[in-house]
């Protein structure tokens, strides 16, 4: 395949290949030609390569490991799994559907103390029990997210979690039904997956990662519960609908509170869970 024909820059053209690469011929864990066939095959220059290859390591899509070779993580095939902010539903309900089959790895319930940190978003004092659900979502073999939720020992308890427990804390609040759920409050924020989170989702520790904070609350306005959510962004696609609004509007609680968009919850015929 050459590439000098075409007028586009050269790294959008060598991009544009390797991933129709991917797609024709490799599933994840299938490791990549050497880097001096792959640029002739491509009709491309190393340095172009490289600049490629970054990228797709930036995102997910490969993983490099020095002294042993590059390897598929993810294809097109798996990669985007597309939500709008606007709508909240779990990472499974989301799934389910638009028939794709999630799972999860490493989970661990447990109860534990609040940091001064959770315990603010939480509105507790620090050291206040938490029962706490961690894990690992696979689509298909692949790790995707990792999603970490905090409740009040005072809303559920741990033997209650555990035995009800199905990928989602907040399915299993709808399905239980109280407390009643109102609105969620989230935040978008670029980070790294560290030496932590690297080896838990199968990426290098320098890839970078969504991380979604959220915070719900009941009918009340009393918070229920706080999760951080950690995306690899190459499986996932966020969008927010923006409406145009008069100049002289008011503005929102969540604007005056510095831009947290509070997200209202449609009625049980529609249920919201966080991701």
């Amino acid at each position: 395949m050459k590439l000098r024909t075409d007028p586009r820059p050269l790294y959008l053209q060598a991009e544009e290949a390797l991933m129709a690469l991917l797609q024709r011929g490799y599933r994840p864990g299938d490791r990549l030609p050497p880097e001096p066939q792959l640029a002739e095959q491509l009709g491309i220059s190393r340095p172009t390569l490289r600049e490629a290859l970054r990228s797709f390591e930036e995102r997910g899509l490969i993983s490099r490991r020095q002294g042993v070779g590059t390897f598929v993580t993810a294809t097109a095939e798996t990669s985007v799994i597309e939500s709008g902010l606007e709508s909240l539903e779990s990472l499974d309900a989301l799934a389910r559907r638009r028939g794709l089959n999630v799972s999860d790895r490493d989970v661990q319930i447990t109860e534990e103390s609040a940091d001064e940190i959770v315990a603010e978003r939480l509105g507790l004092p620090a050291g206040a029990p938490l029962v706490v659900a961690v894990r690992t979502k696979m689509a298909e073999t692949r790790p995707v997210a990792h999603i970490i939720d905090m409740v009040p020992a005072s809303i559920v308890s741990l033997a209650e979690l555990r035995a009800g427990f199905r990928g989602s804390v907040l399915d299993f609040l709808l399905e239980r039904g109280w407390p009643a759920l109102s609105y969620a409050r989230a935040r978008i924020i670029p980070t790294r997956a560290g030496k932590t989170l690297g080896p838990r989702l199968e990426v290098p520790p320098d890839t970078p990662l969504l991380l979604l904070e959220e915070s719900l609350y009941a009918t009340d306005s009393t918070p229920v519960g706080f999760s951080r959510n950690y995306f690899i962004p190459s499986f996932f696609e966020f969008h927010v609908i923006r409406r145009i609004t008069a100049p002289n509007a008011p503005r929102t609680e969540s604007e005056r509170q510095g831009g947290e968009q509070a997200l209202p919850v449609p009625d049980k015929r529609s249920p919201i869970t966080n991701l």
